[in-house]
């Protein structure tokens, strides 16, 4: 396989070398500081997923271990370049498999770049969705492990993001009421079930406004749950925004029938 860049540079995947040759190659050219070219280490980036698809996730056949492939790939998220950034990220999502090889990257604080990918400026849509479909990810394999600093940072863009016109806001929204719902603890301690509340009365649209209601009332419905909604929420406000919402939902619903 051979992926040819707009300037001619090429990045080699040959199948046929052993894996740990090949992810050793990819790893080199993705930390080097000097000497590569964006577009080469991008290519490298790509390879490093055909690898994986190909061989899978076992430290014995790629000859290194998640720990040294993370560090290396860390490195990627620190380029100046967004699509390098936006590659790296796209590897990390097709690298963490599990809670272990999650846990590994928790541990190397990558979550922190992560969360800088996601609140940076708003021209760089192509970096800041790899940086959400990674966060999906790691929603799915272990919601409990969720990190402060990524949530931090969707909480951040969802509060602010409908007033600078943001066009991942909804998306981070929609990521924050799939969190709240699999690890509650981590979005109340942040104060993200306020920010789910606000975006009910800023959105004007009834089914964005019916998910983050039915995300709160779903909270509410559960002992065990419940707890956090008070701790995050004045029950006053709490039932003005439901309310709100209810009647706004019933005008829209009369509405249609008309």
């Amino acid at each position: 396989l051979i992926i040819y860049s707009s300037n001619l540079s090429i990045a080699n995947l040959t199948l046929k070398n052993h894996p740990s040759d090949n992810l050793r190659e990819i790893l080199q050219n993705v930390a080097k500081q000097q000497g590569v070219s964006n577009m080469r280490k991008l290519g490298h980036l790509n390879n490093f997923i055909k690898l994986l698809c190909k061989v899978g996730h076992s430290e014995e056949k790629l000859g290194f271990t998640h720990e040294e492939i993370i560090i290396c790939l860390r490195l990627a998220l620190l380029n100046e370049a967004k699509e390098v950034r936006a590659a790296g990220l796209r590897a990390l999502r097709y690298l963490i498999r599990d809670s272990t090889i999650l846990q590994k990257v928790l541990r190397l604080q990558v979550d922190y770049l992560i969360a800088r990918c996601i609140d940076i400026q708003q021209s760089n849509e192509v970096e800041r969705t790899q940086a959400l479909r990674l966060v999906r990810k790691m929603i799915t394999v272990n919601a409990l492990l969720f990190p402060s600093s990524v949530t931090n940072s969707l909480i951040a863009v969802g509060n602010d993001g409908l007033q600078e016109r943001d066009r991942m806001v909804r998306a981070c929204i929609a990521i924050i009421c799939e969190l709240a719902v699999k690890n509650p603890v981590v979005v109340a301690q942040r104060r993200g079930l306020s920010t789910i509340l606000k975006n009910v009365i800023d959105c004007q649209l009834s089914r964005i406004n019916e998910a983050l209601i039915t995300t709160i009332l779903h909270l509410l419905n559960h002992p065990h749950t419940r707890q956090y909604v008070h701790s995050d929420v004045e029950l006053e406000v709490l039932t003005t925004h439901i309310h709100s919402s209810f009647l706004f939902l019933s005008y829209i619903s009369c509405t249609m029938y008309y």
